[in-house]
């Protein structure tokens, strides 16, 4: 709303400066100040969009507490010099559609400086807006670099030694038939006494923010999603990307807090609740595509390819996902 109406503000003020005789009444009973203001206020709302999408990004690569000055040269470069130099790349679109001269209309000497000083201004309230949001440098969300050293792929050996847990329950049940029908003892080792033992599952998960720790119930996730090499929490009802929560759990590591019979890890990059698929269909050659209950859980403002790639099961776990469906 903000960026909105910030935007058709400074849109109506650009096209004003062309017709410094005209009072906002006057003009708006001229027929073509609206479309002028409108193709202004397209312009105004992608550079808009330019600069929120670049301080997105360089917030999740680049802290401001971790390298200030890096940051603050990054934000200046990127979200200064660079969104302006789209704003003109627009503006020179514009007139070159009209047939105009960029030069002789004089938007080099009033608009553009004027425009350079709005985008300024709107780095700066991100900015501001970044440091209200999270105060403290010590109690944040976990920056992108420093989970990747949490991130990283489970080791060979603990691959193997996750493939064995799923043999020992079928090692147990032979041992029990042999030993019955060799009428002999048999003393279960710890290990496997405690791998009989039904997993204890969390109710609450806590989420660490910069600002306060949030319990949340594990019973209205909707997703665990990896992405941009960080793990996310969405909720039910969620409809943005920026709504979920950030974790520093890997998905093997929530797949050992998380009830099984409700969730399931249908890929490398994604944990789904049961309560949210509506359908599934075929995908590819092995795989399935699942259909989720849109009012439910949404990601609006992610790439709808990747969104597509991230709900999708891989072929090697189709079978264990119907038989888990099939309940």
């Amino acid at each position: 709303m903000f960026r909105g109406i910030a935007c058709l503000l400074a849109a109506h003020y650009i096209v004003m400066m062309g017709r410094p005789q005209l009072s906002t009444f006057q003009a708006l009973m001229i027929p073509s100040y609206y479309p002028t203001l409108l193709v202004n206020y397209a312009i105004a709302l992608i550079v808009g969009m330019g600069v929120k999408r670049v301080t997105i990004l360089l917030d999740r690569q680049h802290d401001w507490y971790r390298d200030i000055w890096r940051r603050a040269m990054l934000q200046f470069i990127c979200g200064v010099i660079g969104v302006s130099i789209l704003s003109f790349f627009l503006v020179w679109l514009y007139f070159f559609a009209f047939g105009q001269d960029l030069i002789d209309s004089g938007y080099l000497n009033y608009e553009l400086p004027f425009s350079i000083s709005l985008i300024t201004i709107l780095n700066f309230y991100y900015v501001a807006y970044y440091f209200y949001m999270y105060p403290r440098s010590l109690d944040r969300v976990p920056s992108i670099d420093s989970d990747r050293t949490q991130m990283n792929p489970i080791p060979l050996i603990h691959q193997q030694e996750s493939n064995l847990n799923h043999l020992v329950p079928e090692y147990i049940e032979n041992i029990k038939i042999k030993d019955l029908q060799m009428n002999t003892s048999y003393s279960a080792s710890p290990m496997i006494k405690e791998t009989e033992e039904k997993k204890e599952t969390k109710e609450i998960l806590i989420v660490d923010t910069a600002v306060r720790s949030i319990p949340i119930r594990l019973r209205d996730v909707a997703m665990f999603l990896i992405y941009d090499k960080t793990v996310f929490v969405g909720m039910m009802g969620c409809r943005s990307f920026n709504e979920c929560y950030q974790l520093s759990l890997s998905l093997t590591e929530i797949m050992d807090l998380v009830d099984e019979s409700q969730f399931f890890r249908i890929n490398r990059q994604c944990i789904v609740n049961f309560d949210l698929i509506a359908a599934f269909e075929i995908y590819g050659e092995k795989g399935l595509k699942l259909v989720l209950k849109n009012e439910d859980f949404g990601l609006d403002d992610i790439d709808a390819a990747i969104y597509s790639k991230v709900c999708t099961v891989s072929g090697d776990k189709v079978a264990t996902f119907k038989d888990w469906m099939n309940r």
